[in-house]
């Protein structure tokens, strides 16, 4: 029985109004490449690739030539390999950056969901173990785990595991999500109902997907080509997806490097109103002028 269906009718049975479930849990499915390909007004569509995904592949295997020692080039060649579903060679670009950096959290989280596509759960639960040794108030961790304790069948683990996830954030969507499906599966459906009530309470209105332009995107700023194109695509999906602390911070990083400083102050302010900790984005903001790196 597909769990989700299930799920959903004992939801509905319920007299909850699941058509804002359905809708607001439509964010976590969508991926950004295809969000741009439908979404995006006729004008996104250039010879350049979306994301610039096939740009930061070529410029990361020239990187590499000249810095093969250096793992967080080798990391962002991982995620872009990755966001592209080239699930071999994303593997391989984290295992070399671990080689190089045994203790980056963040690589061995997406590590480890490189064996979760691979159905190598057993490897997948050591990358997600080795994430909470290292930095054990990652709530993405806990979560993970729990995953893929849910699909080797250990369901008491993963409750312990996802509810570990949510003491870190309470409001974590993924891990009340999946908590209602472990509770479904040991059917227990009062509590699967009660986390999904939780859930829509959170998801209105919907504005969640997997965030898109994940690697360093200043590994594209030395050609003007590319960096105005970074800019023209960021501005696009942020016409229509304005949610993202990242991705604005990301283009005032972009305008900054273009010597554009009231655009870049704007886009880091507004990266500080969804984040208000973006410390990076704070600090770029209050030091403009003093900051050597800064265009005059």
């Amino acid at each position: 029985m597909n769990n989700k269906i299930s799920v959903e009718k004992a939801f509905y049975k319920n007299q909850e109004v699941w058509y804002n479930f359905s809708t607001c849990f439509s964010g976590f499915t969508i991926e950004p490449i295809q969000f741009l390909r439908r979404k995006m007004k006729e004008n996104f569509i250039s010879y350049f690739s979306p994301e610039l995904l096939d740009e930061v592949i070529s410029k990361s295997d020239e990187l590499i030539k000249s810095r093969p020692n250096d793992p967080k080039i080798l990391c962002d060649l991982g995620k872009v390999q990755l966001k592209k579903g080239n699930y071999p060679e994303a593997l391989l670009a984290f295992e070399q950056a671990l080689k190089l950096n045994p203790n980056d959290v963040s690589t061995h989280l997406l590590l480890g969901q490189c064996h979760e596509h691979f159905k190598n759960f057993e490897k997948a639960e050591l990358s997600y173990k080795n994430v909470i040794s290292i930095q054990q108030k990652w709530p993405d961790a806990f979560y993970c785990l729990g995953k893929v304790l849910f699909e080797t069948g250990r369901f008491d683990e993963a409750i312990e595991r996802l509810n570990d996830a949510l003491k870190i954030n309470p409001n974590y969507k993924n891990a009340l999500f999946q908590l209602a499906l472990v509770y479904e599966k040991k059917q227990d459906l009062p509590a699967a109902i009660a986390a999904f009530k939780k859930l829509v309470s959170l998801c209105l209105p919907a504005r969640n997907i997997n965030s898109p332009f994940p690697y360093d995107t200043e590994i594209l700023f030395d050609n003007p080509a590319l960096l105005d194109e970074l800019i023209r695509q960021l501005v696009t999906f942020l016409q229509e997806k304005d949610g993202f602390a990242d991705l604005h911070f990301k283009l005032g990083m972009a305008y900054r490097r273009k010597g554009m400083k009231p655009e870049a102050m704007t886009e880091f302010r507004k990266a500080l109103r969804i984040n208000p900790n973006y410390h990076l984005a704070r600090h770029f903001y209050w030091h403009w002028e003093d900051d050597p790196e800064a265009p005059k």
